[in-house]
């Protein structure tokens, strides 16, 4: 911000007290219109402490906080991106897509994801799920720069296809506390962590040493339901964002033994300190307090005919909390938590939906 020269008077220095021209002219006793007083012929403070008193009890004006970004995962396609947006009626500003992690050779380029994808895409920013590792890679050989130079044709191939200054946010080995994935490092495959951790050092440090590698951003994307995340910290100076994934599934319709069919019980388990575990939603969202980094909702969604109350609490929760964004897993891949295709199926939840994140008025 500028430096400010003198002020031409003593009320416009109430820090946002009252910054309007005609108000300031007003309480200092001139007509709306008339100039301020140059200093020389200004009113003595004796005079004005009564009214610089007097504005000190107004009461302060609530600034909104920002709305968190709103993003979307397509299954890597911009049709159901556009879908999406038109059933809502509103663009995103973020679309989530995935690396390849079955060979280096696809792994290595952004470009059929950057251009043939999401070569449409405007103004929506890209965040990239890319793991530290593929299928068939190992920790033990991440740290010893195996596969820095995959890492480094990725990294140049990400920066070629977003031109601009903006942060581009990458989710490295995205639910790494889990062990589904081959990069995962939760349940039977804890012992690796120490090698994660020295992997994703080295990892940082490439991606960040590219032509342009200071606009990458780095999220500690973990999920619900796996292990403890947080001994998988690499540490403050190589994380940039912590981001969380949740899933609600009823229950009845298979989900988790810990989950339940009551939206407002499945959400109060994943906020509340008494919840089923300590890293759920509302823990990860206090250790990213602790660590002074921004939190954000990577991948979120709902399943099922009742869903509107966990939509409408998760609404209050990044509106409640300053969130930075979230995105919705639109997808019927891994999840069925589709919402554009499923009025008719599904009507309480999608109308929840459109109503928390959707243009006003369209329903």
């Amino acid at each position: 911000m500028d430096e400010a020269g003198e002020r031409p008077t003593l009320i416009a220095e109430m820090n946002g007290v009252c910054n309007h021209a005609q108000c300031v002219a007003t309480f200092a006793g001139s007509e709306i219109g008339t100039p301020i007083p140059s200093s020389p012929s200004r009113p003595s403070l004796r005079r004005r402490l009564p009214l610089l008193a007097a504005l000190a009890l107004l009461p302060a004006i609530p600034v909104p906080a920002a709305e968190p970004l709103l993003g979307v995962y397509g299954g890597n396609s911009m049709q159901r991106v556009l879908d999406f947006e038109a059933w809502l009626g509103r663009p995103v500003d973020v679309i989530l897509c995935t690396v390849d992690y079955h060979k280096w050779e696809n792994y290595r380029y952004a470009d059929w994801l950057s251009q043939t994808v999401y070569g449409e895409r405007g103004d929506r920013r890209l965040v990239y799920d890319v793991p530290i590792i593929i299928q068939g890679a190992s920790y033990a050989e991440a740290k010893t720069g195996a596969y820095d130079d995959h890492w480094r044709c990725l990294a140049e191939s990400i920066v070629a296809n977003n031109p601009g200054g903006y942060d581009i946010v990458i989710r490295p080995s995205h639910e790494m506390n889990g062990e589904w994935f081959a990069w995962g490092v939760g349940g039977s495959k804890q012992e690796q962590i120490p090698d994660f951790i020295a992997s994703w050092r080295r990892f940082h440090g490439v991606f960040r040493g590219v032509k342009g590698g200071e606009r990458f951003r780095f999220s500690f994307s973990t999920s619900e339901g796996a292990s403890d995340p947080r001994p998988m910290w690499p540490g403050d100076e190589y994380v940039d964002i912590v981001g969380h994934d949740l899933y609600w599934k009823p229950k009845a319709m298979g989900g988790e033994g810990w989950e339940t069919n009551d939206p407002l019980e499945a959400w109060e388990k994943r906020v509340s300190p008494h919840g089923y575990n300590e890293w759920a939603v509302g823990g990860m969202l206090a250790f990213a307090k602790a660590k002074g980094k921004p939190f954000q909702i990577d991948e979120w969604g709902v399943w099922g005919l009742n869903g509107g109350r966990f939509v409408e609490a998760m609404a209050a929760f990044l509106r409640d909390n300053g969130v930075r964004s979230h995105t919705y897993w639109n997808s019927d891949a891994d999840y069925p938590g589709e919402l554009h295709q499923r009025e008719r199926e599904w009507p309480a939840t999608t109308e929840a939906f459109k109503a928390a994140f959707g243009k006003p008025g369209v329903r």
